[in-house]
Order: C-alpha cells, then sequence, then structure tokens
C-alpha cells in the first residue's frame, strides 16, 4: 500500500516537471520570437549611408532628372532612414571601372553603361543595340527594366558580376545625320563612313554596306567638321549635348535603328545586407527614376528636333514604304545576329524584350 503511494507521488512529480518544463520551451520560443521581431524592427530603423558614384557631371540631366531624385525618394520613403553619400562626375574612377567598384564594395550603388562591358554584360550589350526593336525611349526602357530583373538578363549581366540592377533607362533609338548627304532608305547609308558605338551597330553598317569609324564622343565634333566621318549615327539629345547640331545639315526620323542602356546598379552583398524595408524602397524608387527619367528624355529629344528644324536643319521623317525597308532590313540582320550569338539565353531575352516593350 505505501509503495503504491509512493509510486502514485512520483508519477505526479515527474508530470508536474514535464509540464512546467513544456511551459519553459514555449516562453522560450515565444521570447526567441520576439528577438527576431524586436531584431528585425531595430534594423528597420537604423540609419543607413549608401555611397553612390557616377560619371556624370552634377548638372547633367542624368543627375538632376535622374539620379538625385532617386536618392531623395529612397531617403522619403524610409522616412530619413537611408541617407546617401554620393561622389558624381568619376570622383571615384572612370565610367567603365565604376561597375567594378561596386563588385569590390568600394561603392554601394552605381553607374553603369552596358556598351561599355561587351563580355560583362553579353545580352544587354549586344541586344540592345539591335535595330528596330523599339519606337522610342520610354518603351525601351521599360520593357529592359522588367527584363532586366528576370533570368536569364538578371544572372548574365548582373548578378556574374556580383551587383544587381536597380534603375534602367536606354537611349532614345539612333537615327543618321550629315551635313548635305540625304538619307531615306537603308540603301544610302552604302559607302558612307559612320561614326559608330562599336559592337552590335559596327556589325549592322557592315550589313547595310557602310564603313564604321570608332571615335571617341568628345572628338566627334572635330571629326565630323573635317570630314574624317561624313554621318552621324546617334540619337538627337546625344548630338545636341556636344552642339553638333551647329555643323548638321540634315537627318532622319524614325530608323529607330539600335541604342544602348544604362542605369544604377547596387552591390549585390549590401543589397542582401539590407532590411526589408529598404529593398522595397531603392526597388520602388528605381522604377520611378526609369519612367520618369525616360518620360523626360522623351519629351526633350523631341523639343530638340523641333529647334534642329527651326534652325534649319532638315529632319525626314521615315514613314510608309520607307519604313518598309528599315524593318525589312533590321529583320535580316537580327536573324542573322541572333544565330551567331549561338546562345539560348540570348535568343530567350530577345523574345522577352519583345513581348514586353509590346506592353508599352
Amino acid at each position: 500500500m505505501v509503495m503504491k503511494k509512493y509510486s502514485m507521488i512520483m508519477g505526479l512529480l515527474i508530470f508536474f516537471l514535464m509540464l512546467a518544463g513544456c511551459s519553459s520551451s514555449s516562453g522560450n520560443t515565444s521570447n526567441s520570437n520576439n528577438q527576431s521581431a524586436n531584431e528585425q524592427e531595430d534594423a528597420e530603423q537604423e540609419t543607413i549611408t549608401l555611397n553612390l558614384a557616377s560619371a556624370h557631371s552634377p548638372t547633367h540631366s542624368f543627375a538632376e532628372k535622374g539620379i538625385e531624385p532617386f536618392m531623395e525618394r529612397v531617403t522619403e520613403l524610409t522616412d530619413g532612414q537611408v541617407q546617401f553619400d554620393y561622389y558624381p562626375a568619376e570622383q571615384l574612377g572612370k565610367a567603365a571601372d565604376l561597375i567594378g567598384l561596386a563588385q569590390d564594395g568600394a561603392t554601394d550603388i552605381t553607374y553603369y553603361a552596358s556598351p561599355y562591358y561587351p563580355s560583362k554584360m553579353p545580352i544587354g550589350s549586344n541586344l540592345l543595340g539591335m535595330p528596330g526593336l523599339f519606337e522610342d525611349t520610354y518603351q525601351a526602357s521599360m520593357a529592359f527594366h522588367t527584363v532586366s530583373q528576370q533570368s536569364p538578363v538578371l544572372e548574365n549581366d548582373f548578378l556574374n558580376n556580383g551587383v544587381r540592377p536597380v534603375a534602367t533607362y536606354v537611349t532614345p533609338p539612333f537615327d543618321f545625320f550629315t551635313k548635305d548627304i540625304e538619307i531615306k532608305v537603308p540603301e544610302d547609308l552604302k559607302g558612307l563612313k559612320v561614326r559608330s558605338p562599336g559592337g552590335v551597330q559596327s556589325k549592322l553598317l557592315e550589313f547595310v554596306g557602310a564603313t564604321p569609324v570608332s571615335v571617341p564622343t568628345p572628338e566627334m565634333y572635330e571629326a565630323f567638321d573635317k570630314g574624317v566621318i561624313d554621318t552621324l549615327y546617334a540619337a538627337v539629345m546625344s548630338l545636341d549635348d556636344v552642339k553638333l547640331n551647329e555643323v548638321i545639315g540634315t537627318g532622319t526620323k524614325g530608323a529607330a535603328y539600335g541604342s544602348g542602356s544604362v542605369g544604377l546598379v547596387i552591390s549585390e552583398k549590401k543589397w542582401q545586407e539590407l532590411p526589408d524595408n529598404v529593398k522595397e524602397a531603392i526597388t520602388q524608387a528605381g522604377m520611378e527614376f526609369t519612367e520618369n527619367y525616360s518620360t523626360f528624355i522623351l519629351e526633350e529629344n523631341e523639343k530638340a528636333i523641333e529647334r534642329w528644324i527651326s534652325e534649319g536643319i532638315t529632319i525626314h521623317e521615315i514613314s510608309g514604304a520607307e519604313q518598309e525597308q528599315w524593318q525589312k532590313v533590321a529583320e535580316e540582320f537580327n536573324a542573322k545576329w541572333i544565330e551567331e550569338q549561338n546562345s539560348e539565353d540570348f535568343t530567350k531575352a530577345v523574345e522577352m524584350l519583345q513581348t514586353e516593350a509590346q506592353k508599352y
């Protein structure tokens, strides 16, 4: 009887000990969850300073209408949590070196231009120079911004370089400008010495029978004025920035023969360290940058064309049967170019870009 009573007491004691253990374990889990929540809340309140490097002077439109509003917007969306140390005008390094600085952690966010990196950005540098893919800079920028956030462009052109795309700007599609040589159809380019940005654009010029000539932007004015090149191949805004409208006599509007992408990227390592609210703010501000700046440039490009016409420059607007000829040559070249890339990723990116462009 005594042994039975003793066993019952021991059983109850063990039961209560187990109950206390469960209660303690539950309390520890609750405390752990509360601690994680508090840590996340602390991370979202901690002041974060990001370095941003650019190649442009503070007075350039890319800085005034793009970068500065982007920084202000991120700070606004995070209620002042994110601040910036801004290094414009190649203060941290030359334009072609900036993406490497972000990869190495020397800066957090930086400007990039895909034509500078044909091997590092094999899709963007070769895709956006293809002719006839876009009608204007807004359509191109919005479409490529979306595609750049997805596979295969995200991995090939960005994550493989230790960076992630933040904001995108695709330059207005290129046209052709001369002193007095009238260009209406691709056939008119045969035999002309055309200033080429390089890469896919040089291949395109060779395809139509022109001679591509590499001339740095600062030397374009003199080269064109002295006849080293007789044709300029660029967007109106780019030529207007270096005063080439002073020596241009005529040009096309609507050839839409290629362009190039630039924008902002963030170090992937830094990105992974940021709290979710900051990531969301950067993503939103980057999309707004893309939309607002490309809209601004679209309007400014049209204003520049109108001003050129008022200054006496003849602008031939391509349409109808002429447009069909430009498009036919573009399709022939693009098919050949895609085949030469011999890449499933590149082919997929072309298809994705064309699908996305139709939405805009």
